[in-house]
């Protein structure tokens, strides 16, 4: 093996291995691997870049700029309400799961859990029922929604964009309806009958104290607890709330004596549910919230339960400077993070994502919120903004008639997204604060790294060097090879990102399949993308598994114990149609 070879193959492990790391966020493993490949000669720079060229790819950014500008002015989760208001649980999870799953072939399914998960976490409290038996199912019908069409999931559009850069034949939404079908109509029925089973039942009022939250207070200099023990301040509970630990300059009191004697300036640390919290910024308790003017008009002020999702630009940042306030017209006043209890300064924190926030809100924030990908709000939506009906002929017209155009082959596909593109601005539902919203950075420069890695390791021969070291390879039947790209890419994909595991299993799919006369391109490929979407077992296995952790209030092995059976009916499905196919 050459020098050049062991080199390329050393990176690609180390890439691979600091996908495994939470610590290592992957835009930095892909980037580093992106400039080691460009630096040692392995592409250009221009290449690189020029990957982001790449058809599916540009239809991938297109869908995400479109999905981002309708989603929220369509009235889905207002038509849903209306849809499920008089519905029984079990019937409930029937009318949520079959149009999740819909919406999610078209539209990106993690806008489609932001948009839907405040609703029905809503519909669940008022109706006496745990949010936790509906949340984990959304997540789980928008993933199987998204195998539907070639658009759906971006691991599709990803995995065309590998196969168009290396010359190979492309995927369409015919490969991927008729598998896609199965498991999002046998998927949506199983988890109707298992979720009341497997899944946990907090009871309404428990669901909410499972769902601890730290506040921060401060001792006022003239405070009438100032000289008194916590004892005889009464501050052992306050509304609910326990006092954890008092930080007092630089030192941190944790556990809290009843007799410590309390000092002005002193930060006390409350954790408690969240009406707890609630009761304690609206009451006027002698202790003052992080910013003075907060306490003075939190009595009047809403207050806002958001949360932060995974490719949020707050992910990361400390909230001291994170420029919160500024950004969105309200105050963190409390933090819960999947039953761990925050210690510190709320300042101090770091925030991650599944974070849930509770904000006093001003007068702005719901406008400031609404044009923001990276925060979610559980407890409000935006407004609707009707259009007039000139607009409306405007956009009908617009839109039926590029996609007419597109179906009677006039034009390809990504002239009819340019198309919407521009149909959209026309009306109003477009502009450039769409653009900025909706487009991940961090995405683009793993795709761009993905798909550079990719084509170097198909250029450099290296994948069937190693490939002539197994000499067992090549005695193994065309569904074994299904079976175990499939399984190995499942793995995977609980792992780390299921962008990521596309990007990995590609060149070794591609080896196989141009070395593996029996095993077709089309069975090899299908095999890579039903395997890098079936991501249940992990909280972190797939965006939209990590957004309904904290509101759901679960644990890692909710996910494990109900995702293993949608693990295994999915796996079934798609090895079933593969081997029949």
């Amino acid at each position: 093996m050459q020098t050049a070879h062991i080199l390329l193959l050393c990176v690609y492990g180390t890439v691979v291995l600091a996908l495994f790391s939470k610590r290592i966020k992957p835009v930095h493993a892909f980037g580093a691997g992106g400039l080691f490949l460009v630096l040692f000669g392995y592409t250009s720079a221009s290449e690189l870049l020029g990957t982001l060229t790449t058809p599916s790819l540009l239809i991938l950014f297109l869908l995400m700029i479109l999905a981002g500008a309708v989603q929220s002015r369509l009235g889905l989760a207002q038509a849903l309400q209306r849809w499920t208001q008089h519905a029984t649980p079990r019937g409930f999870l029937l009318r949520i799961l079959t149009p999740t799953a819909l919406l999610s072939a078209v539209l990106n399914n993690t806008a489609v859990v932001a948009l839907l998960m405040g609703p029905v976490r809503q519909w669940a409290i008022r109706n006496r029922q745990s949010p936790s038996t509906y949340l984990m199912p959304l997540a789980f019908a928008a993933t199987l929604g998204g195998m539907l069409t070639v658009i759906g999931t971006s691991t599709n559009l990803v995995l065309n964009g590998l196969l168009e850069e290396n010359g190979l034949k492309i995927l369409h939404t015919t490969d991927y309806l008729l598998p896609g079908l199965g498991v999002v109509m046998v998927g949506v029925l199983a988890m109707a009958g298992l979720a009341g089973r497997f899944l946990p039942k907090h009871a309404v009022e428990s669901a909410e104290k499972s769902r601890e939250y730290t506040v921060e207070t401060r001792v006022l200099t003239q405070s009438p607890f100032t000289g008194k023990s916590v004892q005889e301040a009464g501050l052992r509970q306050v509304h609910g709330l326990f006092l954890v630990e008092i930080v007092r300059g630089q030192r941190l009191i944790a556990p809290v004596s009843p007799t410590e004697i309390l000092e002005g300036g002193d930060r006390l640390f409350f954790a408690g549910a969240l009406d707890a919290v609630r009761d304690l910024t609206r009451s006027n308790s002698g202790l003052a919230l992080p910013q003075e003017e907060l306490t003075q008009g939190a009595a009047n002020s809403a207050l806002v339960e958001v949360m932060i999702p995974p490719g949020s630009d707050l992910v990361g940042a400390q909230v001291r400077g994170s420029q919160f306030r500024q950004r969105y017209d309200a105050a963190i006043v409390a933090v819960h993070r999947r039953g761990e209890r925050m210690q510190g300064r709320i300042g101090d924190i770091i925030l991650q994502a599944g974070d849930l926030l509770l904000l006093i809100a001003g007068a702005r924030h719901d406008e400031l919120m609404a044009d923001s990908k990276h925060v979610y709000s559980l407890t409000t939506q935006a407004p609707l903004q009707p259009l007039t009906p000139a607009k409306r002929g405007i956009l009908a017209l617009g839109i039926l008639g590029f996609a007419a155009s597109y179906a009677l082959g006039q034009v390809d596909f990504l002239t009819m997204l340019l198309g919407f593109a521009g149909t959209l601005a026309a009306v109003g539902w477009l502009g450039w604060g769409d653009f900025k919203k909706s487009l991940d950075w961090e995405l683009m420069v793993i795709l761009m790294c993905a798909l550079g890695f990719s084509k170097a390791l198909m250029a450099s021969g290296l994948m069937d060097d190693l490939f002539v070291l197994l000499p067992a390879a090549t005695s193994l039947s065309a569904f074994t090879w299904v079976f175990l790209i499939f399984g190995v890419t499942t793995v995977l994909t609980n792992l780390m990102t299921n962008v990521a595991a596309v990007a990995l299993m590609f060149p070794v799919v591609a080896v196989c399949i141009t070395s593996q006369p029996e095993l077709s391109a089309l069975h090899g490929f299908l095999a890579l993308a039903f395997g890098a979407s079936n991501a249940f077992l992990t909280p972190f296995g797939y965006q939209t598994n990590l957004m309904v952790m904290g509101p759901g209030a679960y644990q890692s092995r909710d996910y494990l114990r109900f995702g293993a059976w949608i693990t295994l009916i999915y796996s079934v499905v798609i090895l079933t149609y593969l081997f029949f196919l």
